[in-house]
């Protein structure tokens, strides 16, 4: 009798609930939910999404059913959201734009996991709005893609391959903005190109002159020497330099090849170092650097692409000096303007042209002579050298302080042809300024920055 009454109750409420409603309520029942899990209660005007987390900490099951809402409000839209809401929602189980709220809410503990439900329930109208919104964004979106895409492939055509491989870059980005299911083959298809386009070019770099250094550099795609050549290509130069306190640092020069694929290459830097080598490269680093966030294999992929295609281009500069003696020659004065016995700027300035094998010769001035009366003095003394680096350095400037004394030094110093007396360059005014525990010690930091400042302003008339 007890079944039979179990058979009439499931019986009637079939006819009362429907059989769906009663599979859901069997459901529910059995994996221990409440039946809104699987069949919320909603009005005409109103759309629901179910929300599920599960972790092993209560507070990350729920920052991950939030998301699951999330997620499935962009799937509806069409449009990712998640970024955009996350932070409202998890703060006050609500968003304001859709009229959204979370109005359920059921915790599950298990074995080793807590899984947290949420019924949120959204305005339809609203939702409906924002989808018209989002598809009229995304064919906006496609239609851009689409004319990117067309500009690419006429830059290809045009031998631009380069031109073409920054605009898939384009692509790429606008289609990883879409949502998955929208932009993801035109994702990786933007980004299975720019890896062709890439993976083709090649460098080559003509015997030149690596005195100067100067060479021509040619792009092409392909290996053959019958391979069609890039134009418009980036290329980035680099190579050792040292900046105006003699300190190394790694310089970048940018072209551009021309319409037959080529750069002719020759430094704007007189402080190159004098023994090197200049490194070609595709000059795509920057662009590439929106990959770092958004994919950071296919970063790492392409950065190490653009390593492999880097060609080296050794040199050995030759200063107009070449393998004579330069005489060097700066006179200290004090602040007063008499004649000082140091030759502090001198040995500075002898150092660091050493380190690019300028030789040199010191000489040391005994009087004050007019600069022209030193010049022919200096002919005599060395009747065979024929450059000489001349000038005068002075205290302009001295002061006592607490932590012991400043001293400012301001001289010029100029490349001369001692055989005709020509003015080959000169530095301009230089200032240098010093800190010391006393004034001797402010003094030659002076001195010596004063050659180390000057030398290099000079480097611009020692190379061709």
């Amino acid at each position: 009798m007890k079944k039979i009454g179990t058979i009439i109750i499931l019986i009637s409420l079939i006819f009362l609930v429907g059989c769906t409603s009663l599979s859901t309520w069997v459901r529910a029942n059995l994996e221990g939910v409440p039946q809104w899990v699987y069949e919320p209660q909603l009005s005409r005007n109103q759309i629901a999404f179910i929300g599920k987390g599960s972790s092993t900490m209560e507070t990350r099951a729920r920052v991950l059913a939030y998301e699951s809402v999330l997620d499935q409000i962009s799937t509806y839209i069409g449009e990712d959201i998640v970024g955009k809401y996350i932070v409202e929602l998890s703060m006050r189980d609500a968003i304001e734009d859709y009229r959204l709220k979370i109005t359920q809410e059921f915790i599950k503990p298990e074995t080793e996991s807590v899984t947290v439900y949420f019924l949120a329930i959204a305005d339809k109208p609203i939702l409906e709005t924002a989808r018209t919104e989002a598809e009229v964004q995304l064919l906006e979106k496609q239609q851009q893609m689409d004319r990117l895409a067309a500009e690419a492939a006429q830059a290809f055509r045009d031998n631009k391959d380069v031109v073409a491989a920054q605009i898939y870059l384009k692509i790429a980005v606008i289609a990883d903005s879409l949502p998955v299911n929208r932009g993801k083959q035109r994702y990786i298809g933007a980004i299975n190109r720019i890896r062709d386009i890439i993976s083709a070019l090649r460098f080559s770099v003509a015997t030149g002159d690596p005195s100067i250094p100067s060479t021509v550099v040619t792009l092409r795609r392909g290996k053959r020497a019958i391979s069609p050549r890039v134009s418009e290509a980036p290329v980035a130069v680099l190579t050792e330099a040292r900046d105006g306190m003699g300190r190394y640092y790694q310089d970048s020069q940018s072209f551009v090849t021309n319409e037959s694929g080529q750069l002719t290459y020759t430094t704007s830097n007189p402080t190159l170092v004098g023994k090197g080598e200049l490194v070609f490269s595709l000059g795509l680093t920057e662009e590439l650097g929106t990959l770092r966030e958004l994919d950071p294999l296919i970063y790492t992929e392409f950065t190490e692409l653009l390593r492999n295609k880097q060609v080296p281009y050794p040199y050995v500069r030759d200063s107009i000096i070449g393998t004579q003696e330069v005489v060097v020659s700066i006179s200290e004065f004090d602040l007063q303007g008499g004649l000082l016995p140091t030759t502090r700027a001198t040995e500075t300035l002898r150092k660091e042209i050493t380190k690019d094998s300028i030789r040199s010769v010191a000489t040391k001035r005994s009087l004050v002579d007019d600069d022209e009366d030193y010049l022919a003095a200096l002919r005599a003394m060395h009747p065979f050298k024929k450059y000489a680096i001349v000038g005068d350095a002075g205290v302009s400037h001295a002061k006592e302080i607490t932590a012991g004394a400043t001293v400012t030094v301001t001289g010029e110093i100029s490349l001369v042809n001692l055989q005709t007396g020509a003015r080959l360059g000169s530095t301009g005014k230089v200032v240098a300024n010093a800190i010391g525990d006393t004034y001797g010690i402010a003094e030659e930091e002076a001195f010596t920055k004063f050659g180390t400042i000057a030398i290099f302003l000079l480097y611009r008339f020692l190379y061709r």
